[in-house]
Protein backbone atom coordinates (compact mmCIF):
# COMPACT_ATOMS: atom_id res chain seq x y z
CA UNK A 1 0.00 0.00 0.00
CA UNK A 2 1.08 3.28 -0.42
CA UNK A 3 2.24 5.70 2.49
CA UNK A 4 -0.64 8.35 3.87
CA UNK A 5 0.93 11.46 3.26
CA UNK A 6 1.40 10.12 -0.70
CA UNK A 7 -2.23 10.38 -0.65
CA UNK A 8 -2.62 13.50 1.10
CA UNK A 9 0.04 14.70 -1.42
CA UNK A 10 -1.68 13.66 -4.38
CA UNK A 11 -4.92 15.19 -2.55
CA UNK A 12 -3.25 18.31 -2.47
CA UNK A 13 -2.11 18.15 -5.83
CA UNK A 14 -5.42 17.88 -7.47
CA UNK A 15 -7.05 20.30 -5.62
CA UNK A 16 -4.02 22.78 -7.05
CA UNK A 17 -4.68 21.41 -10.30
CA UNK A 18 -8.53 22.30 -10.34
CA UNK A 19 -7.77 25.30 -8.72
CA UNK A 20 -5.92 26.50 -11.90
CA UNK A 21 -8.48 24.42 -14.55
CA UNK A 22 -11.01 26.38 -13.13
CA UNK A 23 -9.45 29.39 -13.77
CA UNK A 24 -8.04 28.89 -16.81
CA UNK A 25 -11.00 26.92 -18.09
CA UNK A 26 -14.19 27.59 -16.66
CA UNK A 27 -14.03 30.93 -14.80
CA UNK A 28 -16.65 33.46 -16.78
CA UNK A 29 -17.19 30.36 -19.87
CA UNK A 30 -20.36 31.58 -20.71
CA UNK A 31 -19.18 35.31 -20.57
CA UNK A 32 -18.91 36.22 -23.83
CA UNK A 33 -20.31 35.52 -26.99
CA UNK A 34 -19.90 32.97 -29.80
CA UNK A 35 -16.32 33.53 -32.37
CA UNK A 36 -16.53 33.41 -36.07
CA UNK A 37 -16.84 30.98 -37.64
CA UNK A 38 -16.10 27.72 -35.65
CA UNK A 39 -18.15 28.37 -32.69
CA UNK A 40 -20.73 29.17 -34.76
CA UNK A 41 -20.83 26.07 -36.96
CA UNK A 42 -20.17 23.97 -33.73
CA UNK A 43 -22.90 25.46 -31.97
CA UNK A 44 -25.42 25.46 -34.63
CA UNK A 45 -25.06 22.06 -36.03
CA UNK A 46 -26.27 20.12 -32.63
CA UNK A 47 -28.45 23.00 -31.89
CA UNK A 48 -30.54 22.07 -35.05
CA UNK A 49 -29.85 18.14 -34.02
CA UNK A 50 -31.66 18.63 -30.83
CA UNK A 51 -34.85 20.51 -32.73
CA UNK A 52 -35.09 18.49 -35.63
CA UNK A 53 -34.47 15.13 -33.44
CA UNK A 54 -31.76 14.11 -36.52
CA UNK A 55 -28.97 13.08 -35.02
CA UNK A 56 -27.67 11.03 -37.98
CA UNK A 57 -27.63 13.79 -40.75
CA UNK A 58 -25.48 16.72 -39.68
CA UNK A 59 -26.73 20.45 -40.65
CA UNK A 60 -25.52 23.94 -40.67
CA UNK A 61 -28.17 26.52 -40.98
CA UNK A 62 -30.76 23.47 -42.13
CA UNK A 63 -27.91 22.66 -44.95
CA UNK A 64 -26.23 19.46 -44.80
CA UNK A 65 -23.05 19.50 -43.82
CA UNK A 66 -20.39 16.40 -44.16
CA UNK A 67 -17.05 17.79 -43.17
CA UNK A 68 -16.78 16.37 -39.73
CA UNK A 69 -18.09 13.44 -38.02
CA UNK A 70 -20.88 13.63 -35.09
CA UNK A 71 -19.20 13.02 -31.81
CA UNK A 72 -18.54 17.22 -30.34
CA UNK A 73 -22.18 17.43 -32.12
CA UNK A 74 -23.51 14.86 -29.81
CA UNK A 75 -21.76 15.78 -26.96
CA UNK A 76 -23.08 19.22 -27.39
CA UNK A 77 -26.64 18.25 -28.38
CA UNK A 78 -26.42 16.20 -24.72
CA UNK A 79 -25.18 19.55 -22.90
CA UNK A 80 -28.16 21.24 -24.59
CA UNK A 81 -30.49 19.21 -23.58
CA UNK A 82 -29.53 19.07 -19.98
CA UNK A 83 -28.90 22.86 -19.54
CA UNK A 84 -30.67 24.28 -22.43
CA UNK A 85 -29.06 26.08 -25.02
CA UNK A 86 -26.71 28.86 -24.39
CA UNK A 87 -22.96 29.88 -24.47
CA UNK A 88 -22.23 28.46 -21.07
CA UNK A 89 -23.57 24.74 -22.33
CA UNK A 90 -21.93 24.84 -25.71
CA UNK A 91 -18.73 25.34 -24.52
CA UNK A 92 -19.21 23.51 -21.19
CA UNK A 93 -18.49 19.94 -22.88
CA UNK A 94 -14.78 20.96 -24.22
CA UNK A 95 -13.87 22.48 -21.33
CA UNK A 96 -14.85 19.38 -19.40
CA UNK A 97 -12.72 17.79 -22.12
CA UNK A 98 -10.12 20.11 -21.60
CA UNK A 99 -10.24 19.16 -17.88
CA UNK A 100 -10.30 15.88 -18.39
CA UNK A 101 -7.31 15.96 -20.84
CA UNK A 102 -4.70 17.46 -17.97
CA UNK A 103 -5.78 15.14 -15.18
CA UNK A 104 -5.08 12.30 -17.73
CA UNK A 105 -1.74 14.25 -18.24
CA UNK A 106 -1.14 14.32 -14.06
CA UNK A 107 -2.07 10.88 -13.34
CA UNK A 108 0.13 9.35 -16.12
CA UNK A 109 3.16 11.22 -15.57
CA UNK A 110 2.74 10.71 -11.76
CA UNK A 111 2.28 6.92 -12.19
CA UNK A 112 5.65 6.85 -14.23
CA UNK A 113 7.90 10.08 -13.31
CA UNK A 114 6.82 10.74 -9.43
CA UNK A 115 3.80 12.83 -8.35
CA UNK A 116 5.79 16.41 -8.46
CA UNK A 117 6.54 15.68 -12.20
CA UNK A 118 2.75 14.98 -12.89
CA UNK A 119 2.30 18.44 -11.24
CA UNK A 120 4.47 20.20 -13.07
CA UNK A 121 3.00 18.77 -16.68
CA UNK A 122 -0.36 19.35 -15.52
CA UNK A 123 0.37 23.14 -14.44
CA UNK A 124 2.30 23.43 -17.67
CA UNK A 125 -0.38 22.09 -20.06
CA UNK A 126 -3.08 23.82 -17.87
CA UNK A 127 -1.24 27.52 -18.40
CA UNK A 128 0.16 27.34 -21.85
CA UNK A 129 -1.59 29.79 -23.97
CA UNK A 130 -2.31 27.57 -27.04
CA UNK A 131 -4.13 25.22 -24.60
CA UNK A 132 -6.20 27.75 -22.79
CA UNK A 133 -7.02 29.33 -25.88
CA UNK A 134 -8.98 25.70 -27.43
CA UNK A 135 -10.02 25.18 -24.05
CA UNK A 136 -12.02 28.06 -24.25
CA UNK A 137 -12.80 28.56 -28.00
CA UNK A 138 -14.92 25.08 -29.12
CA UNK A 139 -12.86 23.04 -32.04
CA UNK A 140 -13.30 19.58 -32.77
CA UNK A 141 -9.51 19.50 -31.87
CA UNK A 142 -9.97 19.42 -27.75
CA UNK A 143 -12.04 16.20 -27.57
CA UNK A 144 -9.64 14.68 -30.60
CA UNK A 145 -6.21 15.50 -28.36
CA UNK A 146 -7.85 14.00 -25.38
CA UNK A 147 -8.89 11.02 -27.56
CA UNK A 148 -6.06 10.74 -29.15
CA UNK A 149 -3.44 10.99 -26.13
CA UNK A 150 -6.33 8.37 -23.70
CA UNK A 151 -5.23 5.63 -26.99
CA UNK A 152 -1.57 6.50 -26.70
CA UNK A 153 -1.35 5.76 -22.98
CA UNK A 154 -3.60 3.05 -23.09
CA UNK A 155 -1.27 1.51 -25.60
CA UNK A 156 1.88 2.45 -23.29
CA UNK A 157 0.05 0.99 -20.44
CA UNK A 158 -0.83 -2.41 -22.07
CA UNK A 159 2.53 -2.52 -23.45
CA UNK A 160 4.47 -2.49 -19.81
CA UNK A 161 1.58 -4.19 -17.61
CA UNK A 162 -0.10 -6.56 -20.58
CA UNK A 163 -3.64 -6.17 -19.04
CA UNK A 164 -6.30 -6.54 -20.93
CA UNK A 165 -8.51 -3.98 -20.18
CA UNK A 166 -6.38 -1.22 -21.12
CA UNK A 167 -6.02 -3.01 -24.56
CA UNK A 168 -10.16 -2.55 -24.79
CA UNK A 169 -10.03 1.11 -23.12
CA UNK A 170 -7.17 2.18 -26.28
CA UNK A 171 -9.72 0.91 -28.64
CA UNK A 172 -12.73 2.45 -27.30
CA UNK A 173 -10.53 5.66 -27.26
CA UNK A 174 -9.45 5.01 -30.93
CA UNK A 175 -13.09 4.25 -32.53
CA UNK A 176 -13.98 7.80 -30.26
CA UNK A 177 -11.18 9.83 -31.97
CA UNK A 178 -12.60 8.16 -35.75
CA UNK A 179 -16.18 9.86 -34.69
CA UNK A 180 -14.87 13.18 -33.45
CA UNK A 181 -12.21 14.12 -36.55
CA UNK A 182 -12.10 10.98 -38.97
CA UNK A 183 -9.69 8.17 -39.87
CA UNK A 184 -6.32 10.28 -39.50
CA UNK A 185 -6.28 9.18 -36.14
CA UNK A 186 -5.59 5.58 -37.52
CA UNK A 187 -2.78 7.16 -39.32
CA UNK A 188 -1.35 9.46 -36.17
CA UNK A 189 -1.58 6.56 -33.98
CA UNK A 190 -0.73 3.58 -36.11
CA UNK A 191 2.52 5.61 -37.34
CA UNK A 192 3.61 5.98 -33.66
CA UNK A 193 3.12 2.94 -32.37
CA UNK A 194 4.94 1.34 -35.27
CA UNK A 195 8.03 3.60 -34.98
CA UNK A 196 7.49 3.08 -30.64
CA UNK A 197 7.84 -0.36 -31.74
CA UNK A 198 10.46 -0.54 -34.20
CA UNK A 199 13.03 1.35 -31.69
CA UNK A 200 12.06 -0.87 -28.62
CA UNK A 201 12.73 -4.03 -31.51
CA UNK A 202 9.51 -4.86 -30.34
CA UNK A 203 7.57 -4.85 -34.01
CA UNK A 204 6.13 -8.34 -32.69
CA UNK A 205 4.10 -6.89 -29.73
CA UNK A 206 1.29 -5.90 -32.67
CA UNK A 207 0.36 -9.39 -32.64
CA UNK A 208 -0.81 -9.33 -28.56
CA UNK A 209 -2.65 -6.14 -29.56
CA UNK A 210 -4.26 -7.68 -32.67
CA UNK A 211 -7.33 -9.06 -30.39
CA UNK A 212 -10.58 -10.05 -31.71
CA UNK A 213 -12.75 -8.27 -28.69
CA UNK A 214 -10.53 -4.86 -29.21
CA UNK A 215 -11.23 -5.11 -33.18
CA UNK A 216 -14.40 -5.53 -32.20
CA UNK A 217 -15.02 -2.83 -29.61
CA UNK A 218 -13.59 -0.63 -32.02
CA UNK A 219 -16.41 -1.63 -34.39
CA UNK A 220 -19.30 -1.30 -32.33
CA UNK A 221 -18.15 1.83 -31.68
CA UNK A 222 -17.05 3.99 -34.73
CA UNK A 223 -18.73 2.24 -37.68
CA UNK A 224 -22.66 2.65 -37.38
CA UNK A 225 -22.65 5.76 -37.92
CA UNK A 226 -20.83 5.66 -41.21
CA UNK A 227 -22.53 3.08 -42.28
CA UNK A 228 -26.15 4.62 -41.83
CA UNK A 229 -25.06 8.10 -43.29
CA UNK A 230 -23.16 6.32 -46.47
CA UNK A 231 -26.79 4.56 -46.93
CA UNK A 232 -28.99 8.07 -45.88
CA UNK A 233 -26.84 10.07 -47.87
CA UNK A 234 -24.87 9.10 -51.29
CA UNK A 235 -22.57 12.07 -51.83
CA UNK A 236 -21.15 11.62 -47.84
CA UNK A 237 -18.35 8.90 -49.09
CA UNK A 238 -16.91 10.62 -51.83
CA UNK A 239 -16.93 14.01 -49.78
CA UNK A 240 -16.12 13.10 -46.48
CA UNK A 241 -13.30 10.43 -47.17
CA UNK A 242 -11.94 11.75 -50.42
CA UNK A 243 -12.41 15.40 -50.98
CA UNK A 244 -12.09 16.00 -46.85
CA UNK A 245 -9.17 13.65 -46.52
CA UNK A 246 -6.99 12.40 -48.88
CA UNK A 247 -7.33 15.73 -51.19
CA UNK A 248 -7.35 18.08 -47.95
CA UNK A 249 -3.85 16.25 -47.11
CA UNK A 250 -2.44 16.14 -50.81
CA UNK A 251 -3.58 19.33 -52.35
CA UNK A 252 -4.00 23.02 -51.63
CA UNK A 253 -7.49 23.09 -52.53
CA UNK A 254 -9.37 24.07 -49.59
CA UNK A 255 -6.90 27.14 -49.24
CA UNK A 256 -5.32 26.77 -46.14
CA UNK A 257 -1.67 25.97 -47.13
CA UNK A 258 1.48 26.98 -45.50
CA UNK A 259 5.04 26.51 -45.58
CA UNK A 260 6.34 23.44 -44.40
CA UNK A 261 7.68 25.63 -41.16
CA UNK A 262 4.01 26.81 -40.80
CA UNK A 263 4.19 24.86 -37.06
CA UNK A 264 6.87 25.75 -35.71
CA UNK A 265 6.09 29.57 -34.62
CA UNK A 266 2.97 28.14 -33.70
CA UNK A 267 3.93 25.83 -31.36
CA UNK A 268 6.26 28.23 -29.94
CA UNK A 269 3.31 30.45 -29.19
CA UNK A 270 0.90 27.70 -28.24
CA UNK A 271 3.12 26.63 -25.61
CA UNK A 272 4.57 29.85 -24.45
CA UNK A 273 5.34 30.60 -21.67
CA UNK A 274 7.36 26.88 -21.43
CA UNK A 275 8.27 26.26 -25.34
CA UNK A 276 12.02 27.98 -25.29
CA UNK A 277 12.54 24.89 -23.28
CA UNK A 278 11.76 22.26 -25.66
CA UNK A 279 14.93 22.24 -27.44
CA UNK A 280 16.91 21.34 -24.22
CA UNK A 281 13.63 19.08 -22.96
CA UNK A 282 13.45 17.07 -25.68
CA UNK A 283 16.89 15.96 -25.92
CA UNK A 284 16.69 14.41 -22.81
CA UNK A 285 13.33 12.60 -23.82
CA UNK A 286 14.83 9.74 -24.85
CA UNK A 287 16.50 8.08 -22.11
CA UNK A 288 13.03 6.09 -20.85
CA UNK A 289 10.39 4.30 -23.01
CA UNK A 290 7.89 6.15 -21.65
CA UNK A 291 9.75 9.67 -23.14
CA UNK A 292 10.60 8.00 -26.40
CA UNK A 293 6.96 7.27 -26.85
CA UNK A 294 5.59 11.16 -26.42
CA UNK A 295 8.39 12.25 -28.43
CA UNK A 296 7.76 9.65 -31.60
CA UNK A 297 4.16 10.74 -31.06
CA UNK A 298 4.65 14.76 -30.60
CA UNK A 299 7.08 14.10 -34.11
CA UNK A 300 4.89 11.94 -36.17
CA UNK A 301 2.11 14.88 -35.42
CA UNK A 302 4.17 17.60 -35.88
CA UNK A 303 5.79 15.81 -39.33
CA UNK A 304 2.46 14.66 -40.48
CA UNK A 305 0.38 17.91 -40.50
CA UNK A 306 3.99 19.98 -41.61
CA UNK A 307 3.97 17.70 -45.25
CA UNK A 308 0.02 18.31 -45.07
CA UNK A 309 -1.56 20.82 -48.11
CA UNK A 310 -4.17 22.12 -45.36
CA UNK A 311 -2.96 23.67 -42.15
CA UNK A 312 -3.96 25.36 -38.81
CA UNK A 313 -2.72 26.21 -35.75
CA UNK A 314 -4.82 23.90 -33.84
CA UNK A 315 -4.22 20.98 -36.03
CA UNK A 316 -0.59 20.04 -34.00
CA UNK A 317 -2.87 20.71 -30.17
CA UNK A 318 -2.52 16.30 -29.92
CA UNK A 319 1.32 17.09 -29.16
CA UNK A 320 0.90 19.58 -26.49
CA UNK A 321 -0.15 17.16 -23.48
CA UNK A 322 2.66 14.46 -24.01
CA UNK A 323 5.27 17.89 -24.64
CA UNK A 324 3.83 19.07 -20.85
CA UNK A 325 5.22 15.80 -19.51
CA UNK A 326 8.35 15.98 -21.51
CA UNK A 327 8.92 19.57 -20.03
CA UNK A 328 7.42 18.88 -16.51
CA UNK A 329 9.79 15.87 -16.17
CA UNK A 330 13.19 18.57 -17.47
CA UNK A 331 12.13 21.13 -15.01
CA UNK A 332 11.32 18.60 -12.07
CA UNK A 333 14.53 16.98 -12.59
CA UNK A 334 16.14 20.65 -12.34
CA UNK A 335 13.79 22.10 -9.83
CA UNK A 336 16.64 23.31 -7.58
CA UNK A 337 19.24 23.80 -9.82
CA UNK A 338 20.37 27.55 -11.15
CA UNK A 339 20.12 28.96 -14.45
CA UNK A 340 22.58 29.58 -16.73
CA UNK A 341 22.82 32.99 -18.63
CA UNK A 342 22.61 31.09 -21.71
CA UNK A 343 20.09 31.34 -24.79
CA UNK A 344 16.78 30.62 -23.13
CA UNK A 345 17.16 33.36 -20.53
CA UNK A 346 18.04 35.98 -22.90
CA UNK A 347 15.05 35.35 -25.09
CA UNK A 348 13.15 35.40 -22.31
CA UNK A 349 14.50 38.65 -21.35
CA UNK A 350 14.33 40.14 -24.71
CA UNK A 351 10.86 39.33 -24.76
CA UNK A 352 9.50 40.06 -21.37
CA UNK A 353 11.45 43.05 -21.50
CA UNK A 354 9.80 44.26 -25.38
CA UNK A 355 6.39 43.60 -22.99
CA UNK A 356 7.25 45.70 -20.79
CA UNK A 357 7.87 48.43 -22.30
CA UNK A 358 5.60 47.84 -24.96
CA UNK A 359 2.64 47.38 -22.65
CA UNK A 360 3.76 51.08 -20.65
CA UNK A 361 3.79 52.79 -23.88
CA UNK A 362 0.02 51.22 -24.44
CA UNK A 363 -0.86 52.06 -21.26
CA UNK A 364 0.86 55.56 -20.68
CA UNK A 365 -1.50 56.72 -24.02
CA UNK A 366 2.06 57.25 -26.29
CA UNK A 367 0.61 54.70 -28.31
CA UNK A 368 -2.25 56.03 -28.78
CA UNK A 369 -0.83 59.52 -29.18
CA UNK A 370 2.00 58.14 -32.00
CA UNK A 371 -0.97 56.34 -33.83
CA UNK A 372 -3.38 59.70 -33.71
CA UNK A 373 -6.21 59.52 -36.09
CA UNK A 374 -4.77 56.03 -38.18
CA UNK A 375 -7.02 54.13 -35.75
CA UNK A 376 -10.71 53.75 -35.68
CA UNK A 377 -13.02 54.63 -32.97
CA UNK A 378 -13.66 51.23 -32.44
CA UNK A 379 -9.96 50.61 -31.54
CA UNK A 380 -9.81 53.48 -29.39
CA UNK A 381 -12.76 52.30 -26.94
CA UNK A 382 -10.98 48.86 -27.00
CA UNK A 383 -7.79 50.52 -26.14
CA UNK A 384 -9.29 52.27 -23.48
CA UNK A 385 -11.04 49.22 -21.94
CA UNK A 386 -7.91 47.07 -21.66
CA UNK A 387 -5.42 50.08 -19.89
CA UNK A 388 -5.66 48.42 -17.08
CA UNK A 389 -4.92 45.08 -18.36
CA UNK A 390 -2.28 46.46 -19.86
CA UNK A 391 -0.63 47.66 -16.45
CA UNK A 392 -0.83 44.20 -15.08
CA UNK A 393 0.76 42.72 -18.38
CA UNK A 394 4.04 45.38 -17.62
CA UNK A 395 4.26 44.75 -13.97
CA UNK A 396 4.40 41.34 -14.22
CA UNK A 397 7.03 41.22 -16.90
CA UNK A 398 9.27 43.43 -15.00
CA UNK A 399 8.88 41.01 -12.05
CA UNK A 400 9.92 38.55 -14.18
CA UNK A 401 12.94 40.62 -15.71
CA UNK A 402 13.99 40.93 -11.94
CA UNK A 403 13.81 37.13 -11.36
CA UNK A 404 16.23 36.87 -14.95
CA UNK A 405 18.23 39.86 -13.84
CA UNK A 406 19.07 38.62 -9.89
CA UNK A 407 21.85 35.66 -9.62
CA UNK A 408 20.22 34.46 -6.51
CA UNK A 409 16.71 34.31 -7.92
CA UNK A 410 17.71 32.84 -10.98
CA UNK A 411 16.31 29.08 -10.60
CA UNK A 412 14.19 26.66 -11.99
CA UNK A 413 12.25 26.74 -9.60
CA UNK A 414 11.55 30.24 -9.15
CA UNK A 415 11.15 30.80 -13.03
CA UNK A 416 8.46 28.34 -12.99
CA UNK A 417 6.91 30.31 -10.20
CA UNK A 418 7.32 33.53 -12.35
CA UNK A 419 5.98 32.46 -15.75
CA UNK A 420 3.22 30.51 -14.12
CA UNK A 421 2.69 33.94 -12.18
CA UNK A 422 2.63 35.63 -15.95
CA UNK A 423 0.02 32.82 -17.34
CA UNK A 424 -2.51 33.13 -14.49
CA UNK A 425 -2.19 37.14 -14.95
CA UNK A 426 -2.75 37.01 -18.33
CA UNK A 427 -5.50 34.83 -18.37
CA UNK A 428 -7.42 36.36 -15.24
CA UNK A 429 -7.42 39.77 -17.15
CA UNK A 430 -8.34 38.88 -19.96
CA UNK A 431 -11.51 36.86 -18.48
CA UNK A 432 -12.59 39.90 -16.34
CA UNK A 433 -12.17 41.98 -19.59
CA UNK A 434 -14.87 39.34 -20.77
CA UNK A 435 -16.92 42.00 -22.08
CA UNK A 436 -14.27 42.85 -24.58
CA UNK A 437 -13.91 39.76 -25.42
CA UNK A 438 -17.89 39.56 -26.01
CA UNK A 439 -17.97 42.37 -28.68
CA UNK A 440 -15.17 40.87 -31.23
CA UNK A 441 -15.58 38.64 -34.36
CA UNK A 442 -19.46 37.95 -33.43
CA UNK A 443 -23.13 38.49 -34.82
CA UNK A 444 -24.42 38.49 -31.21
CA UNK A 445 -25.48 41.95 -30.95
CA UNK A 446 -26.70 42.20 -34.63
CA UNK A 447 -28.79 38.98 -33.78
CA UNK A 448 -30.39 41.12 -30.38
CA UNK A 449 -31.52 43.81 -32.79
CA UNK A 450 -33.01 41.72 -35.33
CA UNK A 451 -34.98 39.12 -32.58
CA UNK A 452 -36.68 42.85 -31.34
CA UNK A 453 -37.73 43.58 -34.46
CA UNK A 454 -41.06 41.52 -33.81
CA UNK A 455 -42.09 40.92 -37.34
CA UNK A 456 -43.32 37.41 -37.16
CA UNK A 457 -42.33 36.81 -40.94
CA UNK A 458 -39.07 38.62 -41.11
CA UNK A 459 -36.64 37.14 -43.56
CA UNK A 460 -32.72 37.03 -42.48
CA UNK A 461 -30.08 37.41 -45.26
CA UNK A 462 -26.51 37.11 -45.31
CA UNK A 463 -25.52 38.53 -48.50
CA UNK A 464 -22.02 37.83 -49.79
CA UNK A 465 -20.70 35.88 -46.96
CA UNK A 466 -22.22 33.45 -44.23
CA UNK A 467 -21.85 34.64 -40.49
CA UNK A 468 -22.08 31.59 -39.00
CA UNK A 469 -22.91 32.70 -35.03
CA UNK A 470 -25.82 34.28 -36.54
CA UNK A 471 -28.11 31.34 -37.07
CA UNK A 472 -27.25 30.39 -33.16
CA UNK A 473 -28.47 33.38 -31.74
CA UNK A 474 -31.77 34.02 -34.44
CA UNK A 475 -32.57 30.48 -33.58
CA UNK A 476 -33.59 29.96 -37.40
CA UNK A 477 -32.29 29.48 -40.64
CA UNK A 478 -31.32 32.62 -43.33
CA UNK A 479 -30.79 32.82 -46.92
CA UNK A 480 -27.64 33.27 -48.33
CA UNK A 481 -27.10 35.48 -51.13
CA UNK A 482 -24.38 35.72 -53.56
CA UNK A 483 -22.16 33.05 -51.51
CA UNK A 484 -22.18 29.29 -50.30
CA UNK A 485 -19.16 28.95 -49.07
CA UNK A 486 -18.31 25.75 -46.31
CA UNK A 487 -22.02 25.15 -47.58
CA UNK A 488 -20.98 24.59 -51.52
CA UNK A 489 -21.81 20.83 -51.08
CA UNK A 490 -24.75 20.70 -49.20
CA UNK A 491 -26.32 23.72 -51.97
CA UNK A 492 -26.80 20.85 -54.38
CA UNK A 493 -29.33 19.42 -53.28
CA UNK A 494 -32.29 20.06 -54.50
CA UNK A 495 -34.46 20.62 -51.38
CA UNK A 496 -32.02 23.44 -49.67
CA UNK A 497 -31.73 25.18 -53.49
CA UNK A 498 -34.23 27.88 -52.57
CA UNK A 499 -31.76 28.93 -49.44
CA UNK A 500 -29.09 30.33 -51.54
CA UNK A 501 -30.05 33.30 -53.61
CA UNK A 502 -28.48 34.71 -56.95
CA UNK A 503 -28.33 38.61 -57.35
CA UNK A 504 -31.45 38.96 -59.17
CA UNK A 505 -33.23 36.66 -56.70
CA UNK A 506 -31.94 38.89 -53.76
CA UNK A 507 -32.81 42.09 -55.15
CA UNK A 508 -36.46 40.61 -55.87
CA UNK A 509 -36.83 39.19 -52.40
CA UNK A 510 -34.83 42.54 -50.60
CA UNK A 511 -37.81 44.89 -52.86
CA UNK A 512 -40.52 43.20 -51.91
CA UNK A 513 -42.77 43.32 -49.55
CA UNK A 514 -41.50 41.15 -47.47
CA UNK A 515 -39.86 42.41 -44.00
CA UNK A 516 -36.36 41.44 -45.07
CA UNK A 517 -32.92 42.44 -42.92
CA UNK A 518 -29.71 41.57 -44.41
CA UNK A 519 -26.41 41.17 -42.82
CA UNK A 520 -23.04 42.01 -44.35
CA UNK A 521 -19.78 43.19 -44.15
CA UNK A 522 -19.91 46.96 -44.24
CA UNK A 523 -17.42 47.43 -46.86
CA UNK A 524 -20.14 45.92 -49.18
CA UNK A 525 -22.53 48.54 -48.54
CA UNK A 526 -21.39 50.95 -51.45
CA UNK A 527 -21.58 47.72 -53.81
CA UNK A 528 -25.18 46.85 -52.53
CA UNK A 529 -25.86 50.95 -53.74
CA UNK A 530 -24.35 49.97 -57.11
CA UNK A 531 -26.15 46.89 -57.61
CA UNK A 532 -29.71 48.54 -57.70
CA UNK A 533 -30.92 48.41 -54.05
CA UNK A 534 -31.32 51.81 -52.90
CA UNK A 535 -33.88 52.19 -50.55
CA UNK A 536 -32.04 50.67 -47.17
CA UNK A 537 -31.77 51.64 -43.75
CA UNK A 538 -28.80 50.56 -41.62
CA UNK A 539 -29.86 49.88 -38.35
CA UNK A 540 -26.58 48.78 -36.79
CA UNK A 541 -22.92 48.62 -37.53
CA UNK A 542 -20.99 46.00 -35.36
CA UNK A 543 -17.09 44.67 -36.12
CA UNK A 544 -17.28 45.59 -40.17
CA UNK A 545 -20.61 43.67 -39.99
CA UNK A 546 -23.63 45.77 -40.63
CA UNK A 547 -27.44 45.16 -40.42
CA UNK A 548 -29.60 46.66 -42.59
CA UNK A 549 -32.98 46.13 -43.43
CA UNK A 550 -35.90 47.15 -46.33
CA UNK A 551 -38.74 49.34 -46.05
CA UNK A 552 -41.48 46.70 -44.47
CA UNK A 553 -38.71 45.96 -41.95
CA UNK A 554 -37.60 49.16 -40.51
CA UNK A 555 -41.16 50.84 -40.92
CA UNK A 556 -41.55 50.28 -36.93
CA UNK A 557 -38.05 51.74 -35.93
Amino acid sequence: MLPENHHKKTVIFLLVIFAFSYLFLFFNLGSYSLKEPDEGRYAEIPREMVEQGDYVVPRLDYVRYFEKPPLLYWVTAASYKMFGVSEWSFRFPNALVALLCVLATFFFASRRFGSKTGLLSSLILTTSFGFFALGRLVTTDMLFTFLLFAALLCFYEFYRDRKRLFLYLFYAALALAVLAKGPVALILLGATILLFLLLERRVSFIKEMASVTGIAVFTIIAVPWFVLICLREKEFFQFFFIDQHIMRFLTSKHKRSGPPYYFIPVLFGGLFPWSIFIPRAVVRAWRTPEMRLLFIWSLVVFAFFSVSGSKLPPYILPIFPALSVVLGSLFEKEWQKPLRLNGEIIVYGIFFLCLALGSFAYTGGMLDTYLGTAISDAAASLSGDIRGFSIAVSVISLVILLVLVVRKTRTFRSLFFALSAFSVSVILGLMLHAHVIDRLNTTKELAQVINGIGEKDLVVVNYGSFDQTLPFYIQKGTYIAEYTGELRMGSRYEDTRDHFLDHDAFVRLFKSESPVVTVLKAKRLAHLKKSGIEDFRVILCQDKRCLIGNPSAVRNR
